[in-house]
Order: C-alpha cells, then structure tokens, then sequence
C-alpha cells in the first residue's frame, strides 16, 4: 500500500465498524493470506488507531523534537 492509499484508506476506515474494517482489510489482503498474516495486518491496524486517538488526545512528540533528538544521537556517535 502507498501513502496516497494509506491516507485515502484512513479516511474511508474513519467512518467504518469495527467489522466493517476487518472486512475492508480482508478485502486488499490476497487470497492467499495467512491467518497469521491476517492477524499481523490487524495488530497494525489497531496500533495505528491507538497512535492516531493518542495524538487525538495532545500525547504525541512533535516532528522537530523528534528530529532533533535523533539528530543529536546520532551525530554525537
């Protein structure tokens, strides 16, 4: 999935179920998929809503706080 379908999939799943993005997800998952695989996609999905409320709630790090403390880790090796 790219980031354009990522950001449009968000945006779809945003008025979905529950159920209803499982079922989404299913369908761009192949036939072929795992049950592991299918339970890995939705682990990610569900960290992904709880990152998304959380940010929602002010509990995130800004992007320039995060940049520079990379930054500085790594230019100090």
């Amino acid at each position: 999935m790219t980031t354009d379908n990522a950001t449009a999939d968000r945006a779809v799943l945003s008025n979905l179920t529950p159920k209803d993005e499982v079922r989404a997800l299913l369908d761009r998952l192949p036939d072929t998929v795992t049950l592991e695989d299918i339970q890995y996609h939705l682990d990610v999905v569900v960290k992904v809503l709880e990152a998304e409320a959380s940010l929602e709630r002010g509990e995130g790090i800004p992007h320039d706080e995060v940049f520079r403390e990379f930054e500085e880790k790594w230019r100090a090796r």
